[in-house]
């Protein structure tokens, strides 16, 4: 194994985890795909044997006449077995695909049960779009390579029986036919590898689909710039050029990639003349139908075979690729234990730190803090002092390097990672809802035993209830009917209806207009004021109006917290830095 080059092992062992992962998952999967194309390969070598064995144990016992009848019906045989092979082959490809279907289903189902134990760095933002993304694609790849191998041994099994039998008759077509196979491969794999027709498309696809997007985006500016009429002209004369170039591109490769048929016919016709002056030299039609069935199968099977190799060896790199998108780093693997976690609102960090594995320094630095029952504490800092971390942390989102994340007196290392999740809601500054579902349907998935007067009760306390009733549908309306902000205070309703002890959330009004961020921030306020659930509610921010609605402050510099107070307090006091940073928005704190 050692002599081969590494990238040949690399493949290797992946096509070995790839086949292993599958047989585990579903053995009958590969056995039954396999079974099926080796079918089809037998059947490809069938026809020829069997027309042979007929004709030769018939020909001495019947005239001329009758010879030229039986070769007649076996031509129009022959010629209807194509046909008849490619709908078998379409048979077995929704077979195949069906059964895969049944594989690809349950990789699904692990993969996303995988995700749900991930660490939230895996589980957010762009990262999460990637990985779920990845899922289809690795399914796509483990279908392609299962079909190739059942293909494989189809063309595999076909080519085997053909040399074997052509050795024993006649070696000189071996000779022949291995000559122009080897000779068509060379030049499919100098076309490919040197010039590489398909890459080049692909490039001219990405670069103008590239630019298509940078117009969309820039839609507004150019609108302000009155710049319409420059860039769709612009626009229609590199979609033409583009067309043009595709087409050229496209008719060159046609033409290149042309020479394998020609090599291909012209092995044909030799090895058809041979068989002819075999036959009309021994006067055995049997030993022609023989010669030509395996030879033209042989010719046939052969191409295929590199084909579907050299497809079973790229998918399993793309899968392979895939499925290292799907794994993460095992240092931030989450330590669970069995303990149930208590009801409270209490949350202790001691001597908190914390790093990324690629990372120098770390992110928390001995970190230590204690948050009360009811507090509503604003997390603020520069971008990349830690802010988001330390929330991520709090919920045992990260596993931390060293001291204890304490909720409720539990050490959350300890504890059922379901029993934590039980008394933590986590709001992301980007709202996500099932988009098929109506915002009813939203709110029950937080809380399936809710009822109407409480759903309600809880798009009051998120002050989204007026707009909401004022909608056709009112509470049964679609959900992607929503602003950004009108969003932002359904998913404080949904933590609401969750009635858990503490709530967590990341910027929660980012990149939203004045108004909407008025209308969420009051939402945040009345956290605190439904009747009988007065939660603990932590968010990083930094956005002074935001901030206001705090009643503590914690300011982190460089992984350490280096004030800590109320709002008010911080506001009136020249030295701190608190004061410093928000003086200018100094009015927002007069009412707290």
């Amino acid at each position: 194994m050692h002599l081969l080059p590494k990238e040949t092992r690399e493949v290797l062992s992946s096509l070995k985890s790839v086949l292993f992962e599958t047989t585990k998952q579903n053995r009958w999967l590969l056995l039954g795909t396999v079974i099926l194309w080796s079918f089809l390969g037998l059947l490809g070598v069938a026809f020829p044997i069997v027309s042979s064995f007929l004709i030769s144990s018939i020909q001495k016992d019947v005239g001329q006449q009758m010879l030229s009848f039986i070769m007649i019906v076996w031509t129009v045989i022959n010629a209807s077995l194509g046909p008849f092979n490619a709908w078998c082959w379409d048979f077995a490809w929704n077979i195949t695909h069906h059964l895969i279907r049944f594989y690809n289903d349950r990789m699904s189902i692990a993969n996303l049960e995988n995700l749900f134990k991930r660490p939230m760095l895996v589980a957010e933002g762009e990262q999460s779009d990637k990985v779920i993304a990845t899922i289809s694609t690795a399914r796509e790849h483990i279908a392609e390579i299962l079909h190739r191998i059942g293909q494989t041994c189809s063309a595999g099994i076909s080519f085997a029986i053909a040399t074997v039998i052509l050795l024993k008759e006649e070696p000189t077509y071996v000779v022949i036919l291995l000559a122009f196979m080897l000779l068509s491969i060379w030049i499919k794999s100098w076309i490919e590898f040197k010039y590489n027709p398909d890459s080049e498309l692909d490039q001219m696809r990405i670069k103008m689909r590239a630019e298509e997007t940078d117009h969309l985006n820039n839609l507004v500016n150019i609108g302000m710039l009155g710049r319409e009429k420059e860039i769709l002209g612009d626009v229609e004369k590199k979609l033409a050029d583009n067309r043009w170039r595709t087409l050229k591109v496209s008719m060159k490769a046609d033409l290149m990639r042309s020479s394998n048929y020609i090599i291909s016919i012209i092995s044909n016709v030799i090895i058809t003349l041979l068989a002819v002056f075999e036959a009309l030299k021994t006067g055995d039609v049997a030993r022609l139908i023989l010669l030509t069935g395996m030879a033209q199968t042989m010719a046939s099977e052969g191409a295929p075979l590199s084909f579907f190799v050299g497809t079973v060896v790229s998918q399993t790199k793309a899968y392979q690729k895939a499925m290292d998108t799907l794994e993460y780093d095992h240092k931030l693997d989450l330590k669970t234990g069995r303990d149930r976690m208590a009801e409270g609102g209490k949350i202790e960090l001691k001597h908190v730190t914390f790093s990324y594995p690629d990372s120098i320094e770390p992110v928390l630095k001995d970190l230590s803090l204690k948050i009360k029952q009811g507090d509503r504490v604003a997390i603020i800092g520069n971008s990349g002092m830690g802010k988001s971390t330390l929330i991520n942390v709090m919920q045992h989102a990260y596993e931390i390097q060293s001291g204890e994340v304490i909720i409720n007196g539990k050490n959350v290392q300890k504890v059922n990672r379901h029993s934590l999740k039980a008394v933590i809601t986590y709001l992301n500054q980007h709202a996500v809802f099932w988009s098929q579902k109506n915002i009813k349907e939203n709110l029950l998935m937080f809380n399936p035993k809710a009822t109407e007067v409480e759903l309600y009760q809880a798009l009051n306390a998120a002050n989204l209830l007026e707009e909401i009733t004022h909608k056709e549908k009112g509470i049964e309306a679609k959900v992607t009917a929503l602003s950004a902000g009108q969003k932002q205070r359904l998913s404080l309703a949904r933590a609401l209806l969750r009635h858990t002890p503490i709530i967590i959330m990341d910027e929660p009004t980012a990149n939203l207009d004045t108004h909407a961020q008025t209308k969420v921030l009051e939402g945040i306020k009345n956290l605190s004021k439904v009747k009988g659930h007065k939660p603990t509610v932590v968010f990083a921010s930094n956005v002074p109006a935001e901030i206001a609605s705090a009643n503590r402050i914690l300011l982190l510099e460089n992984g350490k917290i280096v004030e800590d107070g109320n709002p008010k307090k911080l506001m009136d006091n020249p030295d701190s830095k608190v004061y410093k940073r928000l003086k200018k928005y100094a009015a927002l704190f007069k009412g707290e």
